[in-house]
Formats: structure tokens, C-alpha cells, sequence
């Protein structure tokens, strides 16, 4: 198999049929479609079980108690037989060539290079005006470290495509069972992969970038500190030299450390002692004022 396409899902029968259809119109069909149901109360077991008798491509239906995007990821993972492993949202849509497309620029990595990449990653579009997000590649094409292109290139604009399944097994999501997490902040993985793989970065636009709809596995409205103070702890103890090609950045990130840690009724003693370097609590304790006083409005 040379594609899986997977999808965690909450609750999102009446969307998840974007993902069928853009499915069912590929130009390529050497490809899987594994659904992780994550808890969901409506009729997506249903819904599922039609396209299942029907769909010209094979589909599993896996449905877990809820547990996290990240943990249905970490599951799909596991099931995949295919070599490329493309995440599809459970509202995305994306263009009949795109899997075709996103094959024909891994085919154009030389044979031997490719161990060095983790995959192909190419830009979306608005789906009401049909313009492209975010800036173009350099000559169409980017090859670079995935960490490079969000520090250095600056490359943070919605993006899709797809990662090689042993990579995606090589770094999987954190098992957060005990913390009971919606989510896990996806852009930790990918810079995690990002030091040590590259990306090809290609111009064409494939997927549709929806802001009609929250996130496939948690309400929009619920309050956030317990899953980004993990991103926040990314930025302090993981990405610290790449704090002067970014300051706004990071500052963002030790005055989130220092408002979500005491969301979660931490300690000011607890919450500096997060850093691992000297540094890091320096910038810490120059958050606090800050940080507490958007604790204190949050709250």
C-alpha cells in the first residue's frame, strides 16, 4: 500500500463526508482509509459502515473511548500499511490529484535521499475564494530541515501533506492517558521531526483550509492550559536556540507557561522550575507580571 489516509474523529458525521468524496475522486487509489472514532455520540459508526459497502478502496473503522486526536493518531499508526501516511481532518477536503501530485514529488527525490526526509508537505487554499495560503516556495520547490522552515524561513502558514509511516512510528504522540488531553499539540512532533528530517515543500495548493469547524476531537469552547502548557514547555526546554530568530515567539511561550501553569493551580515555585536552563527561568520570572495578569482575566 502506498498511501494511508487517516482520520480521527469526534462527532463529526455531518462533515466527514468531505473526506469520502475527495477519497473517492483520487486520481490514485493505492491507498487505505483508517477512521479512529474517538468517543463519538452520533452516527458516524453508521455513516462509516455505508462507505465501507460501497467505496472502491478499503476502510477501517476502529472506535475508541475518547482519549485525544493524538492518541487516534497514534493508533492509525500503528494499523497502517502504507508507506506515506497522510492525516485527513474529519472536515478536510482536497483536490482529486492531490495524493497523484503529492507521489510524483516524492518520486522526484533521488532514491537514494529519501531516508533523509520525513515527506512532502504542499500549501492550501480557501475553499469559498480558491486563493492560496501563505507565501510561495523558493522556485516551487523548498528542500530543507522541517525545523529550518518554521525558524529560519519562517514557514508557519496552514500546510498539508503527508510523513513516511516509520517516521511517524519513530516519533509518535506522547501516551497522555493520566492528563486526559483533547489533543497534543501537533507542531511539537513536527519539530521534533523537523531536527533531524528534511521536508520538500512544493507550491501546488491541494487541500482545503475550512475555519467553519473546531477540532476533529474537542469543543472549541473548552479551556486549552492542560494541552498547551506542553507546547509551551516545547519552546523553553527543546527550541531554545532558536529564540533570536523568533523572540516574539518564545516570549509568547513563557508567558503561556507562566498563565497556564497557574490555570492549573501550580505554583509560582513549581511553575520556574520548568526550565531546565538558567536562561529559561531568567525569561520565566520576567513573565510572571504578565502572565499573571492574564491568569487573573482568564480565570
Amino acid at each position: 500500500m502506498t498511501f494511508t489516509i487517516a482520520t480521527a474523529t469526534y462527532n463529526r458525521a455531518n462533515v466527514l463526508y468531505r473526506v469520502y468524496e475527495s477519497l473517492s475522486a483520487q486520481t490514485f487509489l493505492d491507498f487505505e482509509w483508517i477512521i479512529v472514532d474517538d468517543g463519538s455520540t452520533d452516527n458516524t459508526r453508521q455513516v462509516v459502515a455505508c462507505w465501507q459497502a460501497e467505496a472502491a478502496f478499503p476502510i477501517f473503522y476502529y472506535y475508541q473511548e475518547n482519549s485525544g486526536k493524538h492518541m487516534a493518531l497514534n493508533f492509525a499508526v500503528e494499523k497502517a500499511e502504507g508507506e506515506l501516511f497522510v492525516i485527513a481532518d474529519s472536515d478536510d477536503s482536497f483536490r482529486p490529484d492531490s495524493l497523484e501530485v503529492l507521489l510524483k514529488h516524492w518520486n522526484g527525490i533521488v532514491p537514494e535521499e529519501r531516508q533523509y526526509f520525513r515527506g512532502v508537505t504542499c500549501r492550501c487554499y480557501d475553499p469559498e475564494t480558491g486563493k492560496e495560503i501563505g507565501t510561495t516556495f523558493p522556485e516551487g520547490v523548498h528542500d530543507v530541515l522541517g525545523i529550518e522552515a518554521t525558524f529560519q524561513y519562517h514557514y508557519t502558514f496552514e500546510m498539508w501533506g503527508f510523513n513516511r509511516t516509520a517516521v511517524m512510528k519513530e516519533f509518535p504522540f506522547p501516551n497522555t492517558a493520566g492528563e486526559k488531553l483533547a489533543f497534543y499539540p501537533e507542531s511539537v512532533i513536527w519539530n521534533r521531526m523537523g531536527m533531524k528530517y528534511k521536508v520538500r515543500f512544493v507550491d501546488d495548493t491541494l487541500r482545503a483550509y475550512y475555519r467553519d469547524q473546531g477540532n476533529a476531537t474537542m469543543h472549541k469552547k473548552r479551556n486549552r492550559s492542560k494541552e498547551n502548557i506542553h507546547l509551551w514547555m516545547h519552546y523553553v526546554n527543546e527550541l531554545g536556540k532558536y529564540f533570536w530568530c523568533d523572540p516574539m515567539r518564545f516570549l509568547k511561550a513563557y508567558v503561556g507557561l507562566v498563565m497556564d501553569g497557574l490555570l492549573l493551580g501550580r505554583k509560582a515555585g513549581q511553575i520556574l522550575i520548568i526550565p531546565k536552563t538558567a536562561w529559561g527561568k531568567i525569561m520565566t520570572m520576567l513573565a510572571f507580571p504578565v502572565g499573571f495578569l492574564l491568569y487573573l482575566r482568564r480565570k
